[in-house]
């Protein structure tokens, strides 16, 4: 069996260098870090704790990797942990807020110190993602058409088509939208079916939209803006947001400025998340304990090599007082 000592001779470098590699912890260039991780997977080694304690050279550790914490991060790492509990199996989550820390993490499928990994975003092209998979399995719930990597994405398409028809049903003559970064596959979805309805609706005006690149303050942002054009008599009579979190801030920036939801403003929102349930804000599920489950299932069908029955996932819209 390959040592520590090995590694470093192979890769030209020291003993604590790899340590380091191995570890996580502390600087190493990234080509220094490259040869080391070359050498590991030629010598095919097992870091000894991990020798030491896997008869199947497992950890039973899945990683959860996020870039930041959004308001329905807590729902689906409580729904994946529990349903990895429930299988025997850990959850440790990492902050990767940038393409390095995300190589870091995913270099611990390479190390053996995960078994597989799951993706809340994604720093990296996936392209260079990808090849991590032959250590071990990844998963996400980002929209992404790969046989390497499982995604549990939900199509907002028809979603938003729906979302449009509703308000368009309740006297909406001017629906405004406030999108995610325009690059979010999200967004992408949502703003195919804005097309499709607005071929099918030339009367109805959606022409006032806003873009955001994070959710913060982005429905304070657009309140501000809709109120400014409701000066003007220009303002949409409905909004969609990307976000309950952000339907919930958009709300209060209405409010605090005497406006009334949805009197003056119908406010549409997605996640079915905890603002939502607290505003009362019209929204749609899309399972997101479903979604985490399935996730769980495919990385445990991987890593095991034991079938598990994937859950239909049927999102729903809720209605509630916003709309």
């Amino acid at each position: 069996m390959a040592t520590i000592f090995d590694i470093a001779e192979l890769a030209g470098t020291s003993k604590s260098t790899v340590s380091r590699v191995i570890s996580g912890n502390g600087y190493v260039k990234a080509e220094t870090r490259q040869r080391v991780l070359m050498a590991i997977e030629e010598l095919h080694y097992v870091p000894n704790q991990i020798a030491r304690d896997l008869k199947y050279q497992r950890t039973q550790n899945i990683g959860f990797l996020m870039s930041t914490y959004y308001s329905n991060t807590g729902d689906l790492i409580n729904s994946f942990a529990g349903i990895a509990r429930k299988y025997h199996y850990q959850t440790s989550i990492y902050l990767a807020d940038n393409e390095e820390d995300e190589i870091s993490a995913l270099n611990l499928l390479v190390t053996h110190q995960l078994d597989g990994i799951f993706l809340l975003s994604a720093m990296n092209d996936w392209d260079k993602i990808i090849p991590y998979t032959k250590y071990g399995p990844i998963a996400t719930w980002r929209r992404i058409d790969s046989k390497h990597i499982y995604s549990s994405y939900v199509d907002h398409y028809p979603l938003y088509l729906q979302a449009l028809y509703y308000l368009k049903e309740h006297g909406a003559r001017k629906i405004g939208h406030i999108f995610n970064s325009i690059s979010s596959s999200n967004t992408v979805a949502r703003v195919h079916a804005l097309t499709d309805f607005s071929d099918e609706n030339p009367t109805i005006d959606q022409s006032w939209r806003r873009f955001y690149s994070v959710s913060t303050e982005a429905g304070i942002d657009a309140g501000k803006h809709w109120i400014a054009d409701k000066k003007q008599n220009q303002a949409p009579d409905a909004v969609i947001c990307f976000a309950d979190v952000v339907s919930a801030e958009f709300i209060r920036t209405l409010r605090n400025a005497g406006y009334r939801v949805p009197e003056d403003c119908k406010v549409f929102g997605f996640e079915n998340d905890i603002f939502s349930r607290l505003f009362d804000i019209t929204t749609f599920d899309p399972r997101i304990d479903l979604q985490a489950a399935n996730s769980f299932y495919y990385l445990y069908h991987q890593i095991e090599h034991k079938e598990v029955q994937y859950q239909k996932i049927t999102p729903k819209m809720i209605i509630r007082k916003t709309c």
